[in-house]
């Protein structure tokens, strides 16, 4: 563990990253799961730990880590959890993390979904805890919740999609501002699409989702 006070934690995944991803890699604390740590050599980011089994690096990232001395957490090739886990589960409770990994086209669905499997498992813990690859935005949240989201940071029309996570129990008491399909203390089931491609009124400059209780994802992204 990296100490007890609350802060911000980035963890880089491997994959293909765009460049936009590097205006999310803003944090007290930079862990990168393996194949991250070429992202990171490739925008010369530092980080104070690599977690993995090392078997997705180029040879150029592994130089990197050894030109720069930075500590490494090495595991085996044959393990029962992902690189990226193993780096979250090394974040204290309460922080604020940003997963920055690949949500776009051309990449692994499997890891997409695992990803914001994790995400959604940790809500809890976390004072907040978003992915990202620069362009999409996930924001988890979880039990009694709010988060509001700064428009004023985008240059492009975008779409939001609330998505319940949980089968075992709905989401309670949702309530939304700054959004064109409003909700007042509404409720969401998984598996039901009633609350996607939503988008922010004209001319807000953010916008808020809360909720009761549930399992809940927010996705932001650019409109098609």
């Amino acid at each position: 563990m990296f100490g007890t006070v609350c802060m911000h934690y980035c963890v880089i995944t491997g994959g293909p990253l765009k460049d936009e991803a590097l205006s999310a890699v803003r944090a007290d604390h930079i862990i990168c799961a393996d194949g991250g740590t070429d992202f990171a050599c490739k925008h010369s980011i530092i980080p104070e730990l690599v977690v993995g089994d090392l078997d997705s690096i180029t040879q150029e990232g592994l130089s990197y880590i050894e030109e720069h001395d930075i500590p490494v957490q090495k595991l085996e090739i044959e393990k029962d959890w992902t690189d990226t886990e193993i780096a979250l589960n090394r974040i204290p409770d309460g922080s604020e993390v940003t997963i920055v990994c690949p949500l776009g086209i051309n990449v692994r669905l499997d890891h997409v979904i695992g990803n914001i499997q994790l995400a959604a498992a940790l809500a809890g813990k976390h004072k907040r805890i978003v992915l990202t690859d620069g362009i999409t935005r996930v924001f988890l949240m979880s039990g009694k919740d709010s988060i509001t989201v700064d428009l004023t940071q985008y240059e492009i029309k975008l779409a939001v999609s609330l998505v319940p996570l949980s089968f075992d129990s709905s989401v309670k008491d949702v309530t939304t501002t700054g959004l064109y399909y409003s909700l007042n203390g509404g409720e969401l089931i998984a598996g039901k699409t009633y609350s996607f491609c939503n988008h922010p009124v004209d001319g807000a400059s953010e916008f808020s989702v809360s909720i009761g209780e549930g399992i809940l994802a927010v996705i932001v992204t650019e409109e098609a």
